[in-house]
């Protein structure tokens, strides 16, 4: 990880540049666009970490449920909440969706 006094960026660049690119709105990125859009996924990265690890029961170690519990309980984070779901185990989905069919008849 960067230290606080490095302006380098962790994430390759190269990557984030594909990323924005499969955006059928953006047909040129300037370097400055690049390299701040790549900043701003870094500390975005590292602050739901930081908020995970406060809120989660093991102060040692980050786990997903952590991050999961986080993007369903703060709404800024809610967008989130396809890519990192709530687990649950399979019986309970099957009934899930059995309670769904059964609303829909």
């Amino acid at each position: 990880m960067a230290d606080k006094g490095d302006l380098g960026s962790t994430l390759p660049l190269s990557r984030v540049k594909t990323i924005m690119k499969s955006s059928p709105d953006v047909s040129s990125i300037s370097q400055e666009a690049l390299f701040m859009t790549g900043r701003a996924t870094e500390l975005f990265v590292q602050n739901l970490a930081r908020v995970s690890l406060e809120q989660g029961g093991n102060k040692n170690s980050l786990e997903y449920k952590d991050l999961a519990e986080v993007v369903n309980s703060v709404e800024l984070l809610q967008f989130l909440q396809d890519i990192i779901p709530k687990k649950i185990k399979a019986m309970e989905y099957l009934k899930m969706m059995q309670k769904m069919q059964d609303e829909d008849s």
